[in-house]
Formats: C-alpha cells, structure tokens, sequence
C-alpha cells in the first residue's frame, strides 16, 4: 500500500505541474457542458409501444393498426393491465403507452359522448415524445373521422368531437429538451475525462524513457497499475460531482432519485471506463497516440449509446452490439435516477449487464496488462 500510496501521489505531483492537463480536466468538460447543444437529424420512428386493450373489439384493433401505420410506433407489447405498462414505461423498454377502455367500439356508434381514450408518452426523451404526440394526435383525429363517416354519412360533419383523447407526457410534462440533452452531455464528459486521463498514464512513462526506471523498482506490475488508476478515479470522480452540481443546481434538471445511488454507482461505472483508458496507455508508445485512441473508443460509444441515434432504429446486428456498450446501460441509469426517481428494482437489468461488463473488461484488462508490464 506504502508503494502504491507513493506512486500514486507521484502521478498527482505531476498532472499538477501540467497546467495544460488540469484546464482540460476541469474547465474543458465543465464548459462543454454549459455550452451543450442538441441536434438530430433523421425521422423519430418505429418506437416501442404497449397496448392495452380492454375492449377487444374490431374497432380498437383498427385503432392500433391506424397508430402502426403512421410509422412512429410498434406495437410490440398487448398487455392485460394498465400497472404493466406503466412499469415497462419506467423501465424505459416502451416509450408510449396505449389505453382503450371496455366500450371503445360502443361509444364510436353513440352520439351521446366521444369515445375515451388515453396516450401515455415518456417525456424523458422529449424528441421521441414530440414526434409520438403529433403522430397520435393526428392518426386519432383520421380515425375517428373515418369512424363517423362510416357509420353517419353525410351527417358525421356535425356530429362534433368523436373520440376524446386524453394525452399525457410523464416525466418531463414541459418536454424540454434539455432535461434529456443535458444529464446524457453528463454522463459522455465522465467518459471523456476517465478514458484520456487514464489514457496517458503509462504512455507518458514510456515517452519519456521512465518506464524502465520504474519496472526496476519493487513496484510489482499490480501495484503500477493501482498506482496508476488512483489518481485517474479520484480526479474524475471529483469532476464528476462538479458537473452533477452544475447539472442540477445551474440548468435545474429535477434529481428524482437517491443521490447515494447515483453517487455508488458513478463510481462503479468510472471503475470500468478507467481500464479501458488503461488498456490504451499501455498499447500507446506516445501520449498522443494514447489520446487519439481514446477519442476513437469514445466516439464509438457515442454511437452505440442511443443518444444521437436510437437504438431501437439501428439494425439487428447493432442492436446487439450495443448491448455490450456500458456508457448504453449508463445513461439509462443515469436518467432513470434524475428524471424518473427510477430504483434498482426499475433499472436491475441495466445494473446486472453493467456489473458483467465491468467484471469482464477489469479481469481482460489487468491480464493484459500485467502481461504487458512484464
């Protein structure tokens, strides 16, 4: 510990004396943050959505098969109670809900009263959200204008609202796109200061002929690379709860959640963001190597994140990739806990793939590593 202890205060004596290095660990991330700017391109469509049918009539299934044909939603789910696609909408696996009450298809044919019909949206995603309100809206208002048509005639003109839609956005009820934009810019900064600090831990060594000086010590190659990854854990760490502070406190993006949890599990997360930047000092002869390699293992997450490009859009064989991406599973967390006040019990699944990924890359890593090393 005495050895790793003093090797790791090394690595801080020195990141203090590059000035450079401390602009951009603090004020570079906290200022891309501030200045963050959204832009898609490309239609929002073919959005996961639950079904649930209480009416099971000829009408409500031409309902949904008027939602399909608009191209924003999939029906993928028909679920048999209200509670179960409430809790697949926390979960983030639907982004719309839809509920058709039992005499659906009566009130169509009634002059008495519109049909009742309720749209839930997730507003944590307020593009998503935007695009699946206007779509519902407007396939509704052509159903029900075709019903009435169908069965009045000519007298439909006056037959005045035919079915009443009771839209509603959860979680992001003004769907600014900031509450969504600005914790994803959070959770890419994080990945963006652990990967290129740890990046050049070792590369620097080895650029400036030290390496071989330190390999001669009694430093054992674990206790390089612990001595390595200290510094990098606590000074991103430490940025990290500086951008959760200006996230919250400066943009007010509402924080729902259990700041212990988000707190315990950022951690974790930089833990395995932090091997891999490892990986890369090690397979790096020079620093700028090591910070290019690392700004192309970031890019490649940014893709396969979900945040410029859903991935529910993407085809099949990226779809899976994805699924072994971590920063994928940690913006859902990390949005589940701001904007929903979401639990372990919502997101255990993207816990459980984060806990998997993790272990695989740290025992790959410091394997290779330590191969490396000796």
């Amino acid at each position: 510990m005495t050895r790793i202890w003093t090797l790791a205060t090394k690595e801080l004596i020195q990141l203090w004396r590059d000035k450079m290095i401390l602009l951009f660990v603090f004020f570079g991330p906290i200022t891309e943050l501030a200045l963050v700017a959204w832009a898609t391109s490309g239609d929002i469509e073919h959005l996961p959505t639950a079904v649930v049918d209480r009416d099971h009539s000829p009408a409500s299934r031409a309902l949904v098969q008027a939602l399909e044909n608009t191209g924003t939603f999939d029906a993928d789910y028909y679920l048999p109670e209200e509670a179960q696609a409430q809790e697949l909408i926390d979960m983030g696996t639907v982004l719309v809900a839809v509920f058709i009450p039992r005499g659906f298809e009566e009130a169509l044919t009634s002059a008495r009263e519109p049909a009742q019909l309720q749209v839930i949206l997730d507003g944590a995603d307020p593009s998503a959200a935007r695009t699946a309100a206007g779509s519902a809206e407007q396939a509704i208002a052509a159903f029900g204008q075709g019903a009435a048509l169908e069965r009045l005639g000519p007298l439909a003109s006056g037959w005045g609202e035919v079915i009443k839609l009771d839209l509603r956005v959860w979680f992001n009820e003004e769907l600014k796109t900031s509450n969504y934009e600005v914790p994803s810019e959070l959770g890419f900064m994080l990945v963006g200061v652990a990967l290129m600090l740890a990046s050049l831990g070792i590369a620097r060594e080895r650029e400036l002929g030290t390496l071989e000086q330190l390999m001669v010590t009694p430093l054992r190659s674990t206790e390089l690379i612990f001595g390595k990854a200290l510094p990098v854990l606590f000074l991103s760490y430490l940025n990290f709860l500086l951008m959760l502070g200006l996230v919250v406190f400066a943009f007010r993006i509402p924080m729902r959640g259990s700041w212990s949890l988000l707190l315990i599990i950022a951690f974790f997360y930089l833990l395995i963001e932090m091997v891999w930047g490892l990986m890369i000092s090690a397979v790096s002869r020079t620093q700028v190597q090591a910070l290019l390699l690392a700004f192309m293992l970031m890019m490649v997450e940014v893709v396969f994140s979900g945040y410029a490009f859903p991935v529910e859009n993407m085809p099949w064989l990226l779809q899976r990739i994805a699924n072994f991406v971590p920063i994928k599973h940690w913006l859902l967390i990390l949005r589940g806990i701001l904007l929903k006040g979401a639990g372990v019990d919502i997101f255990w699944r993207e816990l459980l793939s984060l806990a998997a990924l993790g272990v695989g890359i740290n025992v790959v890593t410091i394997f290779f590593l330590r191969r490396r090393l000796e």
